[in-house]
């Protein structure tokens, strides 16, 4: 995409994250977002929401973690600390200020410690993953102010599959990461009864890169010209799981059982993770309990460690974290036009970190919530209020502190003609900091500093608004969100002029700031050509983050345009899209700027007529351009730039 087209296209926009994959198509069908207070269908939700089929969650997870799964999604990116270790970041907020669950329940790992720390969330488990843009703490709590990633893995069902007997097996290759992939699934139903069993590998090698693995300016100061390869990315994750549910006209009982492992390299670094967890998860349901429409417990448990071994075999450090987290959630009756939902929510964990690198002592969470939305529903418009109080408590080595945290939202929406929805909603959000924020106190060497907490830290508070506007006219679909939150006491670490154990000395503070942004998905038909149906598509999204006193907040995402043009036939569907992110020149004062790049996508699948839809082969060219791509929102952006041109192949086949 030349310049002054990607500058005609962002005059909106400043900064910002991604638009749609290659494996993101439009849903045809109604939609329900489990992770939604409600469970609404997506086009029903206010803020802005992301929803995936298993299919393009596997295709999207050929070579690497849920954040590279998600990275296409308008609104969000990946921390990129590698293909292996990366979380999703949403509207420029990441580690503990979004939820990443399974089920809706935490996923008990050491994940938002430190981005070289794996989430033991994979894309290659989901049946669909849901994104909830945008504050989610009635639900979820304080630690959803940036929004929710759900991930859905099928195993705890709630109703009856059709079929006695079905399967699923799915294998794919991808050419930078010289990654093999496989995954399946076995379900089992008799009478009420329902039997699964599932799983998936994935491997991969040293990822191929365009060019110099340092930027060149960096290059002129560590002279290390290492280029082709980017050293110790390799990474190898199997998992294995199953279920056993009974499910009834009014009533549903599960329970799942799922470990997973992992082994890869740390980039740059001469070491490596193990890692390990073991998660089981129960969920029951039973329907028309006089007032109570529905009534639903569930809760999960989960023991997790990881070491971090030198390739010596020595082990630096060890991370271990061990608990639960459970939710009663009733829904009520509707009273006239009144839907409504309350409950409660508790969780604890037991974190350690023990070694080198143990940069924080070990420290018990205790965390318990109650919630309640209540909405008003008519034809053309409607409303929705919600609170939450919220205690969190922390007690460890380094000092013990608790928090009292509520949460409140608003929402309203109008149907002013056929076709269009209008939504506004406001929320106010208190976030407890955390375990890391508040008692760290080490040099931290995925983050390259010294890292030194605050145990006064107070609560950090967060005012948003955000507006979306939803248009379906002629076969054609425009969504537009716009938003913006306003932080009292914003919690960063930031750079002092100190240095400790040859690492410069960051200290946590807390500033007032301000997050704003907008996201805008366009699709139109564009006609039917020989038997194809061709549609086009564009999206672009921006957020920019700044200090209230002046200055910007790190590692906030570039602007991204997107456009795209596919063509369906009854067996092929054909597409290819450019992808344009902007140069990030607007940065805090302690990082470098990120150059911009375009990168060009393309994907044919086929499918057999006589399968029946059962199988499918998909060819997917990734970075096409060969471009040197950096993630701005990476810690390593200057170390080690993305993979370069990738051929992946799949082939996924059911019963």
């Amino acid at each position: 995409m030349t310049p002054a087209l990607y500058t005609l296209l962002a005059l909106a926009a400043p900064e910002a994250a991604p638009p749609v994959p290659a494996a993101q198509p439009r849903p045809v069908e109604t939609i329900v977002v489990t992770a939604s207070s409600l469970g609404d269908p997506s086009d029903a939700i206010s803020q802005g929401v992301a929803v995936i089929n298993r299919g393009e969650a596997l295709q999207a997870s050929i070579s690497g973690g849920i954040g590279e799964t998600l990275a296409g999604i308008p609104g969000v990116r990946s921390t990129f600390y590698g293909v292996n270790a990366s979380r999703p970041i949403v509207r420029g907020l990441g580690e503990d200020r979004i939820r990443l669950v399974l089920n809706g329940l935490q996923g008990i790992d050491a994940s938002t410690i430190s981005p070289d720390h794996a989430p033991a969330i994979d894309g290659l488990d989901a049946e669909g993953i849901e994104v909830l843009k945008g504050p989610a703490a009635l639900r979820y709590g304080g630690n959803a102010v940036g929004g929710v990633v759900n991930v859905v893995d099928g195993r705890l069902p709630t109703k009856l599959p059709e079929k006695p007997f079905a399967g699923e097996i799915f294998l794919a290759g991808s050419t930078a990461e010289d990654a093999g992939t496989a995954a399946f699934k076995l379900v089992g139903t008799r009478g009420n009864g329902v039997l699964r069993v599932d799983g998936f590998r994935r491997e991969s090698q040293d990822y191929k890169v365009p060019g110099f693995s340092q930027t060149a300016a960096l290059r002129a100061v560590t002279g290390d010209d290492t280029e082709g390869t980017a050293f110790n990315t390799r990474g190898e994750i199997w998992a294995l799981g199953g279920s056993v549910a009974r499910i009834t006209d009014r009533t549903s009982l599960a329970l799942a059982t799922r470990q997973t492992k992992s082994n890869y390299g740390i980039p740059g670094e001469e070491a490596f993770i193990e890692l390990s967890q073991t998660r089981y998860d129960f969920q029951a349901s039973i329907k028309d309990l006089g007032f109570l429409d529905t009534l639903t417990f569930s809760i999960t448990t989960g023991d997790y460690s990881h070491s971090e071994i030198e390739f010596d075999g020595a082990i630096g450090t060890v991370f271990t974290n061990k608990g639960y987290e459970g939710r009663l959630e009733a829904r009520h009756r509707s009273i006239g036009d009144l839907d409504g939902v309350f409950g409660l929510q508790f969780a604890a964990n037991d974190f350690a970190a023990e070694g080198d690198e143990a940069f924080i002592l070990p420290v018990t969470i205790e965390t318990v919530g109650a919630f309640w939305v209540e909405r008003f529903n008519q034809e053309n418009w409607g409303a929705e209020v919600g609170a939450r109080y919220e205690q969190r408590d922390y007690s460890g080595l380094a000092g013990a502190r608790t928090f009292d945290l509520g949460s409140f939202s608003a929402s309203a929406f109008l149907k002013p003609v056929d076709g269009l929805r209008l939504s506004l909603n406001a929320g106010y959000t208190e976030r407890a900091p955390t375990e890391v924020e508040l008692f760290a106190d080490g040099p931290h060497a995925a983050t390259q500093a010294f890292e030194i907490g605050d145990a006064d830290l107070k609560t950090e508070t967060a005012i948003s608004l955000e507006g979306v506007a939803r248009w379906q006219i002629g076969g054609a679909t425009v969504d537009l969100n716009v938003w913006r939150s306003s932080f009292d006491g914003f919690i960063a670490f930031n750079p002092t002029n100190q240095i400790e154990d040859d690492l410069p000395v960051f200290l946590v503070s807390q500033k007032d700031a301000t997050l704003g942004g907008a996201e805008l998905h366009v699709t139109w038909p564009l006609g039917q050509v020989a038997g194809w149906s061709v549609v086009g598509d564009g999206g672009m999204d921006t957020v920019r983050g700044s200090y209230d006193g002046g200055g910007a907040i790190a590692r906030m995402p570039p602007a991204m345009v997107t456009l795209g043009l596919e063509a369906k036939s009854p067996q092929m569907r054909v597409r290819a899209e450019v992808q344009s992110i902007a140069e990030q020149t607007r940065s805090a004062a302690f990082e470098t700027k990120t150059a911009g790049s375009t990168a060009l996508n393309a994907l044919w699948s086929w499918r057999p007529v006589q399968s029946n839809d059962r199988i499918e082969l998909t060819f997917e060219g990734r970075n096409l351009t060969n471009e040197d791509i950096r993630e701005h929102t990476s810690f390593l952006k200057d170390y080690l730039p993305k993979p370069g041109r990738s051929i992946r192949v799949s082939l996924k086949g059911s019963f």
